[in-house]
C-alpha cells in the first residue's frame, strides 16, 4: 500500500510527464495582423476622400455664387445661370470620389462589379467634364471643288461655338489664338457663338483675338444676338471690330480671288434678306466667281439657290457635344439641324457644305467624344 501510495506520488510529481494527453497549453495572445490594420486605414482614407467630395460640392455653391457677379446674363436665368456654375465648379468632386471608388474595390468581392460600375462612372465623369473639355485638336482636310476659275489653292483655319464665358475661360481662348497662329493658313473663319453668359468686358475677354497674325472673319450666332441669350449683340461686334475682326454679317469681300460672303444667324438675323442683296446673279445656276459663304446654322444652306455657292461653313451642332448611344443621334442633332448636317462634309443644293464640331460647350461644361477642334481646309 505505502508503495502503491509512493507510486501515485510520484506519479502526481512528474503528472506533465505522466498524463500529458489531458493537459492543455498555456493560453497565446492573438495580436491584429497586418491587413486589418491595413483595411482599417484604407477605410479612413476612403471616408476622408468621400467627405472632401461633399464639402467641395458645398464650397463649389460659394465658387458659383461669386463667379455669376458680373455676367451678361438674360433677364429671368439668374438661378439656371447660377446651376450651370455649380456644376461647372462641382464636377471637381468626382476627382476625391474616384479615389474613394479605387479604395473601396478592396472590400467586398461579392460586390466587386456593382464597385467597378460606380469606378467607371465616376472616370466618365471625370473625363467629359474635366478633360476632353479642355483638349484642343486640328483636323486638316482637303477639299477639291468646282469652281469656274482656275485659282492657286487656299487654306484656311475654321472654328467655331467658341462660347467664351460660362465654361469656356479666358486661357482657353488665349491657347486658342496660339494655335490658329501656329498653322500656316491664309485666313481664319469664326462661324460665330462667341460667346455664352460672358463677362461684361468683352473687350478684355476677346483680347487675344487682337494677337492674330492672319486676317479673321467672322459672323455672330444665335448665343451672340439674343436667341436665346442676353442682349450683347452690340457690345460683342464693337469688341471683335477693335480687336481686328471682320464681321460679316451681310457683307461681302474678296479674298484672293474668292467672293466671301457673310450670313447672319437664323434665328436671330435675316439671311434671307442678305441673300437677295448680296448673291448677284451670275452664270445661270452658279456663281460668277468662287463663292464661300460662312454661316452659324447648317441649315442655312438650305436656303440658298441651288448651285449659289462653291463652299458653305458653318458650326452650330457641336457634332452632337455628348456622344450617347442613340439618345445623341434621335434626340440632340435633330434639334441642332433639321436637315441632318451634323458634322462633316455634306452635299446641298447649294453647294458642297462643311460643318465643324466647333470648340465650346453649353448647357452643361461637359464633351464626350467630340473633342474640341480647329478644321484646316484646303479649298482646291
Amino acid at each position: 500500500m505505502g508503495c502503491i501510495m509512493g507510486r501515485t506520488a510520484c506519479a502526481v510529481g512528474r503528472g506533465h510527464n505522466a498524463w500529458p494527453s489531458v493537459m492543455t497549453a498555456p493560453p497565446t495572445m492573438h495580436r491584429p495582423s497586418f491587413s486589418a490594420h491595413s483595411c482599417a486605414r484604407i477605410a479612413r482614407v476612403r471616408n476622408a476622400l468621400l467627405g472632401l467630395g461633399w464639402v467641395w460640392l458645398a464650397l463649389a455653391a460659394v465658387l458659383a455664387w461669386l463667379d455669376r457677379e458680373g455676367r451678361w446674363i438674360e433677364s429671368g436665368r439668374e438661378a439656371v445661370v447660377l446651376f450651370k456654375l455649380w456644376i461647372f465648379w462641382a464636377v471637381w468632386a468626382v476627382l476625391p470620389w474616384c479615389g474613394a471608388a479605387l479604395l473601396g474595390l478592396r472590400e467586398g468581392a461579392g460586390r466587386s462589379v456593382l464597385r467597378l460600375a460606380w469606378l467607371g462612372a465616376l472616370v466618365l465623369v471625370a473625363y467629359s467634364g474635366l478633360v476632353e473639355p479642355r483638349l484642343l485638336t486640328v483636323h486638316e482636310h482637303r477639299l477639291r471643288l468646282q469652281t469656274p476659275l482656275q485659282l492657286p489653292p487656299l487654306r484656311l483655319a475654321l472654328v467655331a461655338d467658341v462660347h467664351a464665358g460660362l465654361f469656356v475661360r479666358g486661357w482657353q481662348v488665349e491657347r486658342l489664338v496660339d494655335r490658329l497662329n501656329a498653322l500656316d493658313v491664309d485666313a481664319v473663319m469664326v462661324a460665330g457663338d462667341w460667346t455664352y453668359e460672358p463677362p461684361r468686358d468683352l473687350h478684355a475677354l476677346l483680347q487675344p483675338f487682337s494677337r492674330l497674325r492672319h486676317p479673321v472673319w467672322g459672323v455672330l450666332g444665335n448665343h451672340d444676338t439674343g436667341a436665346p441669350g442676353p442682349p450683347l449683340e452690340q457690345a460683342l461686334r464693337q469688341a471683335l471690330q477693335d480687336h481686328g475682326v471682320q464681321v460679316l454679317d451681310g457683307r461681302r469681300l474678296l479674298a484672293d480671288g474668292w467672293e466671301v460672303v457673310g450670313l447672319s444667324d437664323r434665328w436671330g438675323g435675316d439671311p434671307r434678306g442678305e441673300m437677295a442683296r448680296l448673291l448677284l446673279p451670275g452664270t445661270p445656276g452658279t456663281p460668277a466667281t468662287p463663292r464661300l459663304v460662312l454661316a452659324h446654322q447648317p441649315d442655312t444652306a438650305a436656303l440658298l439657290p441651288a448651285g449659289s455657292s462653291s463652299l458653305v461653313v458653318s458650326g452650330h451642332t457641336h457634332g452632337g457635344q455628348i456622344t450617347l448611344p442613340w439618345v445623341t443621334r434621335q434626340w440632340v442633332l435633330p434639334g441642332m439641324s433639321a436637315q441632318g448636317w451634323f458634322e462633316g462634309l455634306y452635299a446641298t443644293q447649294a453647294g458642297p457644305l462643311f460643318v465643324t464640331a466647333g470648340i465650346g460647350t453649353i448647357g452643361l461644361p461637359a464633351r464626350l467624344a467630340v473633342v474640341p477642334r480647329i478644321d484646316v481646309l484646303l479649298l482646291e
